[in-house]
């Protein structure tokens, strides 16, 4: 096996974790003066606490909701789980109902499974072969009873493959049937627009590390009339939602990222969009039998491609491409049943039998046209290679 010329480590993974961007790091390193406990009394805690509300002040600004809807958590799962199980333990004994689509991340899938067996019925909504969520579905499932408490989950965007759900119908079909509707926003977040005036959802999650942000401080925004029950116990922080010691430096961190993401949303996802019509291009020409999942959806993110090639294994073309210094993301981390090694893919339908390579290219703020090439050009090389080996 040789080596490609370009020895460069090449990132393009962003969809995965966006490395920290220098304008987030000097944002939280003027405020390291402050990294004391908010919750405390004395001159430095009500600095730290005063820190920490700008921060969220500025999250809620930037989302066009209420800064008192905005909760700081641990990151996008807590902030998923707090949603789902904290909404059907707030409802424990009024059946409560909770639906999720087919291609949710495990956060929420697995939340969903776990108020379940808490009492909650568990809907799980179908897509379409472009990983569309059947509205028609999610209709006729919400008015078969629609006088108990009902959570829909919907991620705005879909972390594999791209697909932007339409959540405004989402969010207008839910509460027609007096469902609250919860969104899973971290790929969305900073890649399409995402105002919360226009979109009223009623619970969304986002997390800072995929905006260029830092590691372990996400949200939650939850409407004030949405009942929840905390996850855990012990304190009053986040209003006794999400107790424990708050992170003023890390909410500013995640504000920082989020205002530059939100700033430049616009012109970024004009030439990310560039980047993936030419990758998919490249692709589609010169990797045999290659498709791209998602491809027909209606709305699609700006900066993510998925790549599917039958007939091929997935594990030898991603340690490939990592051995040419070239980091990319396969599947979802949850396999799924028939060894295919990802839920969503499964979900499209359609004639995929393993093996079945799936490879998920994502960019950020300095991927070039030359690195989008240079990957292009990789993935049909080693694609040949690993299907005439399996001959």
């Amino acid at each position: 096996m040789s080596q490609s010329p370009d020895t460069r480590r090449l990132y393009l993974d962003y969809a995965a974790t966006c490395p920290m961007r220098l304008e987030v790091w000097r944002a939280m390193e003027a405020e390291l003066e402050f990294s004391f406990n908010p919750a405390s009394a004395h001159t430095l805690g009500r600095q730290a606490h005063r820190q920490l509300e700008i921060a969220r002040g500025r999250v809620a600004d930037l989302l066009s909701c209420d800064r008192a809807s905005v909760y700081f958590t641990g990151g996008g799962t807590q902030s998923d789980n707090l949603a789902i199980l904290g909404f059907s333990r707030a409802h424990d004994g009024q059946k409560p109902r909770v639906f999720v689509s087919q291609i949710e991340h495990k956060a929420c899938t697995e939340a969903g499974a776990r108020a379940e067996s808490e009492g909650a019925s568990l809907g799980i909504i179908p897509v379409d072969e472009t990983g569309t969520i059947d509205l028609a579905r999610l209709e006729r499932e919400l008015a078969r009873d629609p006088d108990r408490p009902t959570l829909v989950s919907v991620m705005w965007a879909n972390n594999e493959i791209g697909t932007v759900q339409p959540i405004d119908d989402v969010v207008a079909l839910a509460h027609t049937h007096g469902a609250v509707v919860h969104t899973d926003a971290v790929q969305a977040l900073g890649k399409v627009p995402v105002d919360l005036t226009r979109t009223p959802v009623d619970l969304l999650s986002a997390t800072a590390h995929k905006l260029g942000g830092p590691v372990g401080i996400g949200i939650l925004v939850c409407r004030p009339a949405v009942r929840l029950e905390p996850l855990s116990y012990g304190g009053g922080q986040e209003r006794s939602m999400w107790p424990g010691t708050q992170n003023p430096v890390g909410a500013t961190g995640f504000a920082a990222a989020l205002d530059f993401a939100v700033t430049h949303q616009e012109s970024e996802a004009e030439r990310w969009r560039a980047l993936r019509d030419h990758l998919e291009s490249r692709v589609l020409a010169d990797v045999p039998g290659a498709r791209i999942h998602g491809r027909g959806a209606p709305s699609r993110l700006p900066h993510l491609v998925s790549v599917g090639i039958p007939a091929c294994d997935s594990a030898a073309v991603l340690v490939s491409l990592d051995f040419e210094g070239i980091a990319v993301s396969g599947g979802s981390a949850c396999g799924s049943d028939s060894g295919i090694g990802s839920s969503v893919v499964d979900a499209l339908g359609g004639d995929i039998e393993a093996p079945y390579a799936t490879v998920r290219f994502s960019f950020g703020h300095d991927t070039s046209r030359d690195d989008v090439d240079r990957a292009a050009e990789a993935l049909a090389r080693i694609a040949k290679r690993v299907l005439a080996l399996a001959v």
